[in-house]
């Protein structure tokens, strides 16, 4: 149990300082947007979570924090309670080993930007699918970029998917009327890659 099928939102990242020989240069046009890394290798993932021919990673960070889950009453079975998905809530990072902050994770979901003079530009994802790749953690998802007219929307993303996930999952605990509304945030990291067409 970990996102819900609905409409996700993503905030693109603006990054500015890196040196000039570690650009990626697609996506150091129009909005400024700079990485540490020359080249982001496509990753390698099931056919489901596959992202369609004609688009390239642009952008890629490392996610380290939480997944929160509330206490509700179940809406199929009467007087059962059960954990439901709240939100993430995560730090996002430019290295593996979560160093240099880059944004921060939270409802909606969203991504957002902490470096950079332009910040909170973002782009509006719907997931397609998922994929179970490790029974002990949340499940990798492809989403795909919605258009957007807001003038801060990040229009060269077209996917998005978050892989090699640890952790996240809803507590294994079955819950009981005394605990509605009770919360609990369960730790999780994860890696985003954003794609663009070719």
């Amino acid at each position: 149990m970990i996102v819900p099928a609905m409409a996700v939102t993503l905030i693109a990242f603006v990054f500015t300082g890196c040196e000039k020989s570690e650009l990626i240069p697609a996506i150091t046009g129009d909005y400024g947007i700079q990485a540490e890394q020359k080249f982001i290798s496509t990753p390698d993932v099931l056919g489901e979570i596959a992202v369609p021919a004609g688009n390239k990673v642009i952008w890629h960070c490392y996610a380290s924090g939480v997944q929160i889950y509330q206490v509700t009453e179940s809406t199929t079975v009467p007087g059962q309670y059960v954990w439901t998905f709240v939100a993430p809530s995560a730090t996002l990072y430019l290295k593996p080993n979560f160093t240099k902050q880059v944004g921060t994770h939270y409802a909606g979901p969203t991504w957002e930007a902490t470096l950079g003079p332009k910040k909170n530009l973002f782009v509006v994802g719907t997931k397609l699918s998922s994929v179970t790749e490790d029974v002990t953690a949340v499940p990798w998802l492809l989403l795909q970029a919605t258009p957007n007219t807001d003038p801060g929307y990040f229009s060269n993303v077209t996917f998005i998917q978050r892989l090699y996930t640890t952790g996240g999952l809803a507590p294994a605990t079955v819950p009981t009327a005394d605990q509605l509304g009770t919360q609990e945030s369960i730790p999780y990291t994860a890696e985003y890659y954003f794609f663009g067409a070719e």
